[in-house]
Parts: C-alpha cells; sequence; structure tokens
C-alpha cells in the first residue's frame, strides 16, 4: 500500500509524468472513441444489409405461402361450386331421399367426388362438410393425426365465419389428437359457407391442415434453427409460429410490426400479402453478426494500446530538450520562494515557454519593487491608524465633558439648561455610533427632538413641531442619521427668511410594504431646478449654500439610499414656492421585533 502512495505522489510531483500519461490517455480515449464508433457503424451497416436481404427472403416466402393459400381457395371452390356435390346435398335435405339406402348412395356420390379433388392436396388432414345444423351430415374425412371436430371446435369455427359472405377463414385450434401425448395436435383450420350461384347457403365446409402446411415455405427463414417465423391472419391473430413458447407481449409487439426492429437479439422484418392479407413477421439472430463486431472491436482495442505504449516512448524520448525551459523555470522559482527575488532564469529557446522566462525574470523584479513599497506603506498606514485613533478620543472627551457639565447644572438646579446639555450629549453619543449600525424609527425620532429641542431654545422661539409614527412603524429598522440633515435642511433654508408662525411636521408610516417617512414644512419652497439638483437627476450639478459652498446634507441622504437599498426605494420632494416643502423618503419596510408605545 505505502510503495502505492509513493508511485502516486511521485506522479503528481512530476509534469514530465503528467504529461506522458495525460497524452496516453488522450490518446486512449480517441481510440476508444474511434473504435467505438467504427464498431457501431459496422453493426449498423451489417444490420442494414442483412435487413435488405431478410425482407427480400421474406418477401419470396410470403409470395410461396400466397400460392399454396391460393391452391387452398382453389380447392374450397372447387367443392362449393361443384354442381353435382350442389344437387346431391340438395337431394340429402329434401324429404324425398328418406329411403337408407338413397342416403348411403347420396352420400358415396359426394365421396366420390371430393376424393377425386382432395387427390390433388395429399396435405389435407381432414375435410368436412356440415349441414347447417353443426352435423358433418354430408362428408367426414379425418386422418389419424386428429381426431373429428367436436361441437364446441365446431362453435367455434361458426362463430368465425358468421360474418363473413363466403370468403375462407383461416384459424390455427388445438384439435383432439390420439398420436400426440399431450392430447392435443395444434392444426390449421380453413372454413366457409358453401353458398351457390344464388347465394343460398347450403353447408359448411371445413378442412383441416397440418402446421407443415406453412413451414415448408417458410423454411428458408428458419434455416440453422436461429430464426423465427410468426404468421398473422387477415384478423390479426397468430396462424403459425415456430416459436410457440414466446410470450403473449412478444407477439402483441410483433403484431404490430411496421418496419424492421432489433428484438431480443433478432432482427425483425414484416411483410404483408396484398392477395390474402396474411402478415408475415420473421426474425433473423444477431448473435454471428455481434461476435464478427466484437472481435473488430477488440482488435482496435490492441492496437490502439499498442499505438499508446509507441507514443508514449517517442514522448519520453522527445520531452527532455522540450521540457528544459520548465526546468529552469521551476528552480528560479524555488530561489523566489525562498526570498532570493535577485536571481533571473536564462532565456534558451523563441518559443512561448521563452515568453514564460521573461515573464518570470520580470515579475521577480517588479515583485522585490513591490516588496519595498509595501513596507513603506505599511509604516504609513500604522500612522494614520494611530492618528484615526487619536480623533475618536477627541468626541468620546466632548461627551463625557457634558456629561459632566449636565449634573453639575442639574444639581445646581438648571433644569433647563441641564437638559439643552443633555440632549446635545445624547446627539454626540448617536453620532458616534458607526454609520452602518441600522437603528429603528424610534431611536432616529428620539434624536430629531433632541435636535429639535437645542434649535428651539437657542434660535427658533417661534416652531411648532409634530411629530408623528403609527404603531407598527416605530422598530422598523433604518440607516442611522438619515432624517437629521433632512431637518436641518429646513431650518438652513425652507425656515431662513421666514420669521413667525413655522410649522415641522415628521411623519412616519408603512404603505404597501414600504415605510414612508415624510418631513414638511410651510417655509419657502424650491424651483425644479434646485429639486432637480438635490435628487441629482442628469445634467444637473449640486445645490450651492449661502457661503458659496455645495450642500452635501440633503444630497447625501439620496446618495446612501441609492448605494445601500437601490430601486424602487427613493427620495421624492414635492414643493410650492412660498407654500412649503414635503421630503418624502420611501424605504424597505422591516420589522423583526413587537412594536412598542406610540409616539406622541
Amino acid at each position: 500500500m505505502r510503495s502505492w502512495s509513493r508511485l502516486l505522489l511521485s506522479i503528481n510531483r512530476s509534469f514530465r509524468v503528467k504529461l506522458i500519461l495525460s497524452l496516453s490517455v488522450i490518446i486512449l480515449l480517441a481510440f476508444g472513441v474511434t473504435g467505438y464508433l467504427t464498431y457501431r457503424y459496422n453493426l449498423s451497416l451489417f444490420e442494414e444489409e442483412i435487413s435488405k436481404q431478410f425482407s427480400s427472403t421474406n418477401e419470396e416466402a410470403l409470395a410461396k405461402m400466397d400460392l399454396k393459400v391460393q391452391e387452398v381457395v382453389r380447392i374450397s371452390q372447387t367443392v362449393v361450386f361443384n354442381p353435382e356435390i350442389e344437387k346431391v346435398i340438395t337431394r340429402i335435405n329434401s324429404s324425398e331421399d328418406s329411403d337408407p339406402f338413397n342416403l348411403y348412395y347420396n352420400k358415396k356420390q359426394i365421396e366420390e367426388q371430393i376424393f377425386q379433388i382432395k387427390s390433388d392436396a395429399p396435405y389435407i388432414t381432414g375435410m368436412y362438410l356440415y349441414d347447417l345444423k353443426g352435423n358433418p351430415s354430408y362428408f367426414s374425412y379425418t386422418t389419424s393425426a386428429i381426431n373429428i371436430p367436436n361441437e364446441s371446435v365446431f362453435s367455434t369455427i361458426r362463430s368465425k365465419i358468421n360474418d363473413t359472405y363466403g370468403d375462407l377463414v383461416w384459424i390455427n385450434m388445438p384439435l383432439s389428437s390420439s398420436v400426440e401425448p399431450s392430447g392435443f395436435r395444434n392444426t390449421i383450420i380453413v372454413a366457409r359457407w358453401m353458398k351457390n350461384s344464388a347465394l343460398n347457403t347450403y353447408g359448411v365446409l371445413v378442412m383441416a391442415f397440418d402446421e407443415s402446411f406453412f413451414s415448408g415455405s417458410l423454411k428458408e427463414l428458419t434455416k440453422n434453427g436461429e430464426g423465427e417465423v410468426y404468421l398473422f391472419n387477415k384478423n390479426n391473430e397468430l396462424l403459425f409460429s415456430n416459436t410457440p413458447e414466446s410470450s403473449v407481449d412478444k407477439r402483441e409487439r410483433l403484431k404490430n410490426l411496421s418496419q424492421t426492429q432489433i428484438m431480443d437479439q433478432h432482427l425483425f422484418v414484416q411483410g404483408q400479402s396484398e392477395v390474402t392479407s396474411f402478415k408475415l413477421v420473421s426474425g433473423t439472430s444477431l448473435t454471428a453478426i455481434q461476435s464478427k463486431n466484437r472481435d473488430l472491436f477488440q482488435k482496435i482495442v490492441i492496437s490502439g494500446l499498442i499505438s499508446i505504449l509507441l507514443t508514449s516512448v517517442l514522448i519520453v524520448l522527445s520531452t527532455g530538450n522540450l521540457l528544459r525551459p520548465l526546468k529552469d523555470l521551476l528552480q528560479g522559482l524555488r530561489k523566489v520562494r525562498s526570498g532570493d527575488f535577485d536571481t533571473r532564469i536564462e532565456i534558451r529557446t523563441k518559443d512561448e515557454l521563452a515568453y514564460i522566462g521573461e515573464s518570470f525574470n520580470a515579475m521577480a523584479e517588479q515583485v522585490g519593487r513591490l516588496i519595498k513599497e509595501v513596507y513603506l506603506t505599511q509604516l504609513s498606514e500604522k500612522e494614520a491608524e494611530l492618528k484615526a485613533m487619536q480623533a475618536q478620543l477627541n468626541p468620546h472627551f466632548l461627551h463625557n465633558m457634558f456629561n459632566e457639565i449636565y449634573w453639575k447644572l442639574y444639581l445646581q438646579d438648571e433644569i433647563e439648561t441641564a437638559a439643552l446639555i443633555a440632549a446635545i450629549s445624547e446627539m454626540l453619543k448617536y453620532s458616534l455610533m458607526p454609520v452602518r449600525t441600522l437603528t429603528t424609527v424610534r431611536e432616529e425620532f428620539q434624536q430629531i427632538r433632541n435636535y429639535l429641542k437645542v434649535q428651539k431654545e437657542l434660535f427658533e422661539t417661534d416652531l411648532e413641531t409634530i411629530i408623528q409614527a403609527d404603531d407598527d412603524v416605530l422598530n422598523g429598522q433604518v440607516m442611522r442619521s438619515l432624517l437629521q440633515p433632512l431637518v436641518e435642511n429646513v431650518f438652513m433654508h425652507a425656515f431662513r427668511n421666514k420669521v413667525s408662525h413655522k410649522v415641522l411636521l415628521i411623519k412616519a408610516s408603512s404603505r404597501d410594504g414600504f415605510l414612508e417617512i415624510e418631513v414638511t414644512d410651510n417655509g419657502c419652497g424650491m424651483d425644479e431646478v434646485a429639486i432637480s439638483q438635490i435628487l441629482g437627476f442628469e445634467g444637473s450639478s449640486l445645490p450651492q449654500r449661502s457661503d458659496g459652498r455645495e450642500s452635501l446634507g440633503v444630497r447625501s441622504v439620496v446618495r446612501r439610499i441609492e448605494l445601500v437599498y437601490g430601486t424602487p426605494y427613493r427620495m421624492e420632494i414635492n414643493s410650492v414656492i412660498e407654500s412649503g416643502t414635503t421630503m418624502r423618503l420611501v424605504l424597505p419596510f422591516v420589522n423583526n421585533v413587537e412594536t412598542g408605545g406610540s409616539v406622541a
């Protein structure tokens, strides 16, 4: 087991061995596919040729059988339309010939007529002339192979010819036999109504034939004992088969066969007689054909293996010089891996491997240079990290200082001033949280209250604020600091020239699976150009502040919604000059927590 593991490990580590094995596998697959396709094509060709030949043989056998069937038709017509037989039977049926001697004499005349006809057809094993009541009253002839048909047999025969008008009906029936071990012998029964020229029915003709009647005509299809033959009458009933042990399902499939088909290692063809409407299905064994194809396939496999061995030897002899540049490249890579970036390899060829060698030399030089640059960059990043940590300490320091001032004012009974300091402290604490951390509508509205508290106390004495939120949206998730730029924009622009009766309405609700937050004021409003600049429509620039700088607050809210949520989430602005503005945020409504109390 260990020796196999070492062998697999050595193969896995050797490009040369893997190349030889890969090419060998490719050649093996190519020869295998070619051999298989050749095998299949050869088999198909054989099957097609044999199908043509066997179909021709099937047609010839069907033609021979038609001649025999026509001979039986001629014999039946000779009996049925024989005027002497018709006259005698008519006389027997009349009451004039009730004398036993006359009856015997009349039957003897029928017998002489029929035996004269039968002498030309020795293959008939039985012939019977029945009256209309089902009795063989006129004539009965049976060989030792079968017994005289009983009433049950005649009843079956009569049911088959009931709907005919004198046509021959061919049936395969087992008749009782004294010579067969099983007590029965498969017999071909041919029957028809006996009608005179006036189409009056005066009897029933029944003839019996041994199955050899058909097997002689079909022997070309069953030679060597490997062929199968199935003959169906015009009612699609099995009339003769040399394989009586075949299954019912197989017979049903062959009965409905309309084209050449392979079944049970046999190639089956079919033919339909236009004269008798008989269908002949015959099959020949494909064992010999497949044996020849297997021999051919084995030869293809052997030749393929020999080709692989020869190709492998040639690859081993030729890969030494071809793979030498790769060997040099491998040694160079090992040196680079050990940290020697000053190593270079010698370019020996002018092909693709030469390009790889040149690329390796350039890579080694560039990697050495990049290592030095990365080292310097890491030093700069460490310095920047220290500065960032220092910058974070300042807001925390201010937050702690505001807390100290709050408690000092609170203890000195400066409640209003302490509340103002607390609001500023809460705003500062809220702003210290990472911007990517989601918050809730409840927390966002609380920060807006803190901001409005500062605005009212310090700047806006005549300000009415209304904050409304449905209970089911208070725990909805939103981005942090999304509303403050909008509210701040109201004081910076909407209320800039408004002295009294300033009204600000902030409302949150859910509709159709969306979270909608509206910030409405009764300020100076804005025109379409300003709205386009804020929403960032194509071709518009950022709005300008009163001091000449670009206004980024509201525009940043629009941009954050685009980056985080995308379509169809957005900000909408509806404004009327000197009447006010409504900024509406349409956001996804995500609420995984049970809702709490209402917002006043």
